[in-house]
């Protein structure tokens, strides 16, 4: 597995942007959690770096469908850069170009209401259906899960129970019905993922977009108030906006379960180089294996 140490996705960078002609003088690391992400200042350009194998697969696919979303539809969507298509490297890193979106330094943050704001708007747009992937539950967690390495921060034997307890749980969720139904979805929904285009909230983060179930938006608002202490407005102000009560849907346990599991994925990559993400694995695992529900998680 390759590790995302500063140093390799230094090179990466450097690499990928070689292959694209963009200079990567003060280039500066803005987020590194599941992927890193990059700023190339002097040319306004955001350069994402992943090592999924499936991310690296789709990237073509899923740069076509968001900017069929920004040009045809004028969607509140980061933009991938015109004339740039993604590099993938040697080392099984994989580079994506988008436009740069320069952040307020103080303002108001983002609600539930922007992100309800926006899935209401995607789940009503036509897209190219025949050209996305279909939606697999817990591909990136598996995906970890079955590299050659034995995953760093879990005994064989937790490996070997996470490994049958996401198997499980994707099994359900395929054989699941959903009073949604099936269309594009974002598939990693949450506020985290938003940004100010002025002052217009708008959707990034596009690496997993699927046609799937339109609950799977949905649960990461839930999950934010069950496991990171939002309140009750939070998902009420979600709720008037999209117009669903996902709480009151037969399927909210399953997919409570299931977004406990993906919130493993990141930590389990960084654990090997990362502490505070190992830290955050135990505390992630041991509330899961013990059925707690309730416990409260750090956030990264």
């Amino acid at each position: 597995m390759t590790l995302f140490t500063e140093p390799v996705l230094r090179r990466a960078l450097t690499a990928a942007c070689a292959e694209r002609d963009l200079p990567v003088q003060n280039a500066r690391l803005v987020h590194h959690y599941s992927n890193a992400v990059y700023v190339l200042p002097t040319v306004d350009v955001v350069v994402r770096l992943t090592t999924s194998r499936r991310t690296s697969q789709l990237l073509d696919v899923t740069q076509a469908a968001v900017a069929h979303l920004v040009h045809d539809h004028a969607f509140p969507a980061t933009a991938p850069l015109d004339g740039c298509p993604p590099v993938r490297l040697p080392e099984g890193i994989s580079a994506s170009f988008w436009r740069y979106y320069p952040q307020p330094s103080a303002g108001r943050p983002f609600t539930s209401a922007d992100l309800a704001t926006l899935l209401h708007q995607f789940h009503t747009v036509s897209m190219p259906d025949a050209e996305l992937p279909v939606w697999q539950p817990l591909t990136s967690l598996r995906e970890e899960l079955a590299r050659d390495q034995p995953p760093h921060g879990l005994t064989p034997d937790e490996a070997s129970w996470l490994r049958s307890t996401a198997d499980d749980v994707a099994q359900q969720v395929l054989e699941n019905t959903w009073a949604l139904g099936i269309g594009p979805i974002h598939a990693d929904a949450w506020t985290g993922n938003l940004l100010w285009d002025g002052d217009q909230p708008i959707l990034g983060d596009w690496d997993n977009l699927a046609i799937g179930p339109g609950e799977v938006d949905l649960i990461p608002t839930w999950h934010a108030a069950v496991r990171y202490g939002r309140d009750h407005t939070w998902t009420r102000d979600f709720v008037d906006t999209y117009g669903y009560d996902l709480a009151t849907d037969p399927s909210f346990d399953l997919l409570l379960r299931m977004r406990d599991l993906v919130q493993l994925t990141g930590p389990l990559r960084r654990a090997a180089e990362s502490r505070q993400h190992l830290a955050v694995l135990r505390q992630r695992f041991d509330a899961i294996r013990a059925d707690n529900r309730t416990a409260r998680w750090v956030a990264l």
